[in-house]
């Protein structure tokens, strides 16, 4: 019944999937319409360049203060996240509203696949890993309660031949 049930429940995950990526398909394209690329140019230094552990990683951006055009030519000015290693003056790729406020690049279409893979994936684990604890648990009282019949058994046995 726990495989039957694993079974039907990858076509319930596969819809899941396809809804989450229909979804961020939507956002993804609404994002597109309503931002718009830009660039800013850094007024002060990023991070400075730190090697991290043994892996050699560079540092992750940090918000850095820098000026931008939005799209009707006004000037902005706030923070962007600029990588390790820029300087004063350098210029950075920035997504910008309609006010020309910074906002997070649009999801891509990569990253709307990947992340409906994920829900798909993660649904169906979810819903193994719910039957596996329903199935343990499951067997456990079943043991129990054949542990306890075993064991009424074992005891009206040896009450009739404490009697005999």
């Amino acid at each position: 019944m726990t495989i039957l049930v694993a079974l039907v429940a990858i076509p319930f995950s596969a819809a899941a999937g396809s809804a989450v990526y229909a979804a961020q398909k939507a956002q993804s394209t609404r994002e597109l319409a309503e931002n718009r690329p830009a660039t800013a140019t850094l007024l002060a230094d990023g991070p400075p360049v730190s090697v991290g552990g043994r892996s050699g990683e560079v540092g992750s951006p940090m918000p850095t203060d820098a000026m931008w055009f939005g799209r009707d030519g006004v000037r902005h000015f706030g923070r962007v996240n600029a990588n390790a290693g820029t300087h004063r003056r350098d210029v950075v790729p920035i997504w910008v509203d309609s006010s020309g406020t910074v906002v997070a690049p649009p999801t891509s279409s990569a990253g709307a696949v990947v992340n409906s893979a994920a829900a798909a994936v993660g649904l169906y684990f979810v819903t193994c890993l719910a039957l596996a604890v329903a199935y343990g648990i499951s067997v456990f009282a079943l043991n129990r309660y054949r542990a306890g019949k075993w064991q009424q058994e074992w005891y009206a046995e040896l009450a009739k031949k404490a009697h005999s």
